[in-house]
């Protein structure tokens, strides 16, 4: 950028008695490109400005105006827009147009590639429909390339762009006839990494040789390289004409480049016009086709990739939140032990909510007792009768079996072999042990982690899947505290609000209704069309009419 101690004859004076010119950003063949602010309005404006020593060739004059003619025709949000087009007082023709904040298409790739594919599906949709637009209109771009592709950043329309340029564009009129030339016969203009086979020959031109363009800005957008190299105007020409691009993927095999975009852009770069996409509005809906395409493979990839990591399908239609617990005799044998998966979709609400009613009454049914099962194996004195023979003591073993299992499982859940704590209430900040046996707590300022919000970049869908089908391990065998630890490390992991909905249903089923609330708020507040909502609230209004027993 130049100041007015360089000796820029233009910087700091005012043309037209419109504009005061404050800056250089660029120039050209043809003229300097200047940031200036418009009087009236306070308004920044670029002036485009022809230089003094072409004023007298009468066809660089008429090409200059042409350009302010062509832009004028457009009126779309994706082509630059022509604001004024005048002469200053040294006779010095300009042409006003919007200031465009931002960066050309040519910096974004320098700066920033790879890109993502659905960011360059975002970027030249929207010079296919700033093309579209101009051909409509009777202009052919002619001279389009990353450099006169400019990329704002908007507040809620990332990579909007603006195509501009038009200084040597083609116009033909309404009943689609030429507009006089203003080239000499067999002259070729452009830029010639971009040219088309047809331009290149210096042959009569249509929209189909912007397309081509596009096609060559593809190749760049996606492999960080153009389809072909050279060290001169007339070598790139002559592989214009004449070679075959090599496939993308090849050029850059370690470009994420599908196969379905490959194919489009080989396909804009046929040598043949009739080959190419019949205009710009079909070249743009093939494009959205390929990120449309390409997002339903990558989601029947990763529903195999579920699939193949599910546990076995349940045997009942009905989902439940977590697993019920078994509580022995045929029940056990029609009740499903594990969770094959929840996510946050409506259907798994819903069927959540009808789950929970029989899932609480199933928490709630003890485990069959010793004495229980010592009922349902002793002989009653008429089978005695025969004394001891082989049965009773068959008998008499089975029972001794039972009864030390019995003992083992009282003494690892209920007795001295239980974990420390293990049925006592559990504070929201209490710390969560991670899979690395480091312990980690709520945060380091003690938020409860209900009303945490963890960030996008730290959370893990995979560890928050393990852990949940931890937790649900845990409810299966009926240890309500090892299954609300393993819920929360997943809530931590990945806060989705099914894993809230669980975590609410746990505390509920510990009598721990006001911890149990603020989880049902929290997976509300994350989902507040949840179709558990009236569960929720017919459940709150329950313990508030009658006192909850203590916590277990």
């Amino acid at each position: 950028m130049r100041s007015a101690s360089d000796g820029d004859e233009y910087i700091g004076q005012t043309l037209a008695k419109k504009y005061r010119v404050e800056a250089l950003i660029g120039e050209g063949g043809m003229g300097k490109v200047y940031r200036a602010r418009q009087l009236a309005l306070d308004k920044q404006v670029v002036l485009k400005v022809l230089r003094q020593s072409l004023l007298s060739d009468e066809r660089t004059v008429a090409r200059f105006q042409r350009e302010a003619k062509a832009a004028s025709r457009l009126n779309h949000p994706n082509s630059i827009s022509i604001l004024d087009f005048g002469q200053a007082e040294d006779g010095a023709l300009f042409i006003a147009m919007e200031f465009v904040p931002g960066q050309d298409l040519h910096q974004v790739l320098s700066r920033e590639w790879p890109l993502p594919e659905s960011r360059v599906v975002r970027i030249v949709s929207q010079v296919l429909s700033a093309l579209s637009d101009a051909h409509g209109a009777g202009v052919i771009h002619r001279d389009l390339k990353p450099e006169n592709i400019m990329v704002e950043q908007r507040r809620n329309e990332p990579d909007f762009v603006k195509v501009l340029d038009f200084g040597i564009a083609k116009i033909t009129d309404s009943s689609g006839e030429d507009v006089p030339a203003l080239t000499r016969a067999g002259f070729v203009c452009g830029t010639p990494e971009y040219m088309s086979p047809e331009q290149a020959r210096g042959a009569q031109l249509d929209h189909r040789s912007d397309l081509y363009a596009v096609g060559v800005i593809l190749y760049q957008l996606t492999t960080g390289l153009l389809p072909f190299e050279s060290d001169s105007a007339v070598g790139f020409a002559t592989k214009h004409l004449t070679e075959e691009p090599p496939p993308p993927s090849r050029r850059r095999p370690d470009a994420r480049i599908s196969p379905a975009m490959e194919r489009l852009i080989l396909r804009a770069l046929s040598k043949d016009p009739n080959d190419r996409p019949a205009n710009a509005e079909a070249f743009k809906a093939e494009l959205l086709a390929v990120l449309d395409r390409e997002r339903r493979r990558v989601e029947q990839t990763a529903r195999r990739v579920a699939a193949a990591q599910a546990p076995a399908p349940m045997s009942s239609p009905v989902l439940a939140p977590i697993p019920r617990r078994a509580t022995g005799g045929s029940h056990l044998s029609t009740q499903p032990r594990t969770d094959p998966g929840w996510g946050a979709n409506e259907p798994t609400v819903e069927a959540t909510v009808r789950a929970v009613p029989e899932l609480m009454q199933t928490m709630q049914n003890p485990m069959p007792t010793t004495s229980d099962r010592t009922e349902a194996v002793v002989p009653t004195a008429r089978e005695d009768e025969g004394g001891f023979g082989f049965f009773k003591a068959l008998t008499i073993t089975l029972l001794l079996a039972a009864l030390a299992i019995a003992a083992y499982y009282y003494y690892t859940n209920f007795g001295a072999g239980a974990p420390a704590g293990a049925f006592a209430p559990l504070p929201d900040n209490a710390p969560v042990p991670n899979q690395s046996n480091k312990v980690q707590t709520a945060g380091p300022d003690l938020t409860p982690l209900y009303e945490q919000e963890i960030p996008v970049q730290k959370r893990n869908a995979a560890e928050a899947r393990v852990a949940e089908q931890e937790g649900d391990r845990q409810v299966s065998r009926g240890l309500l505290f090892m299954a609300a630890t393993q819920y929360r490390k997943a809530f931590q992991a990945d806060p989705r609000p099914d894993l809230a909905l669980k975590l609410g249903e746990i505390y509920w089923l510990r009598k721990e209704p006001e911890e149990a609330r603020r989880w049902w708020d929290r997976h509300l507040r994350d989902l507040p069309a949840s179709k558990a909502k009236d569960y929720i609230t017919q459940t709150l209004k329950s313990a508030a009419a009658m006192p909850m027993p203590p916590p277990e």
